[in-house]
């Protein structure tokens, strides 16, 4: 199959989900375009060129459509993830006569644009519930990432944090609380993303967090964060604007509602609360908490699992799109 996908650039997590999906699709046999805008990072872009995903960065259509016909001729489909491009992609879906899909990551997507899609995926069931009151069905399809096949174990736990997070004015208030809770209670902390603050170790934006997950105790923040520390084997803190705590397996199903993102509690983060989980923790019980996380990441997280599942709402999209051309 040939996809087609459409993406404006952010430093966070949705950016790294569109180039994984890609990875992932070629992977699997099909042929991917990716347009992604508003791409003036010059580290990233040189990454981006390193994956040998084919991609263009240009919004000016005549270049975009000869860029498509060169580099993905006759594609079946386009797959769009940000508000942003959803004009676009919609441009695009009819100059080229094919389905247009949407991921909803965020809810500030135009409910009239969404309408014009042959499919529209939620990324959680909170997501799919506030886009059935817009009137708007979707299919939740929950983001996949990569589940590592071996993990290096360390013989010592050194008490080790990391924030894997973008954090906006909204968040700070708790990444700055809990933080400093943590320095209190003689936790060594790591940021990759934009946290910075004074006793944190900060690597700014990381393309490939593997290394600092690996080298981590725990590992704090939202959506696709928490998914990647289950991957990796380790305990999960989610804090965003809200904090909903350590993910355990008692509190899993209803915090994946929410695609960990605090919404669940909806409560700041709370130093009593958390002292008594991170003052003086159990290193099995963390250690516990890391293999469960990694054993439910590898059955519902894989981004193979995901992929599958979007193949086959491409296949449906593509069938019903044949069936009204025919009549």
């Amino acid at each position: 199959m040939r996809v087609i996908l459409t993406t404006r650039f952010y430093k966070n997590g949705q950016t790294t989900h569109v180039t994984d999906l890609c990875t992932e699709l070629m992977r699997q046999g099909h042929q991917v375009l990716l347009i992604i805008n508003h791409l003036h990072d010059p580290p990233y872009a040189r990454w981006l060129q390193e994956t040998m995903i084919p991609h263009v960065t240009t919004t000016e259509l005549g270049k975009l459509k000869k860029s498509i016909h060169r580099l993905l001729p006759q594609p079946h489909i386009i797959h769009n993830h940000s508000v942003r491009t959803l004009p676009l992609a919609n441009t695009l879906g009819k100059i080229f006569q094919i389905p247009k899909v949407t991921t909803v990551h965020y809810l500030d997507f135009d409910a009239n644009l969404l309408c014009t899609q042959d499919a529209v995926i939620s990324i959680s069931q909170e997501m799919q519930a506030q886009l059935k009151k817009l009137g708007i069905t979707s299919h939740v399809i929950e983001n996949g990432v990569r589940i590592p096949k071996q993990l290096s174990t360390r013989n010592t736990w050194k008490k080790a944090a990391l924030f894997l997070a973008q954090v906006t004015p909204a968040k700070e208030a708790n990444f700055r609380q809990m933080t400093e809770s943590l320095l209190d209670w003689g936790w060594t902390i790591t940021s990759a993303g934009n946290w910075s603050h004074r006793g944190v170790t900060a690597h700014g934006w990381i393309n490939d967090v593997g290394a600092v997950l690996r080298d981590s105790d725990l590992v704090i923040g939202s959506g696709r964060a928490v998914r990647q520390a289950m991957a990796w084997g380790k305990p999960a803190w989610v804090l965003g604007t809200y904090s909903d705590g350590l993910v355990t397996p008692e509190n899993i199903v209803q915090l994946e509602e929410t695609n960990f993102s605090g919404r669940f509690s909806k409560q700041p983060f709370s130093r009593s609360k958390a002292s008594v989980y991170l003052e003086n923790p159990s290193p099995k019980e963390m250690q516990e908490l890391g293999h469960f996380g990694r054993r439910h990441a590898t059955e519902q997280f894989s981004i193979e699992r995901m992929v599958k599942k979007l193949v086959l709402i491409y296949e449906s999209c593509l069938l019903k799109s044949s069936g009204e051309k025919e009549t």
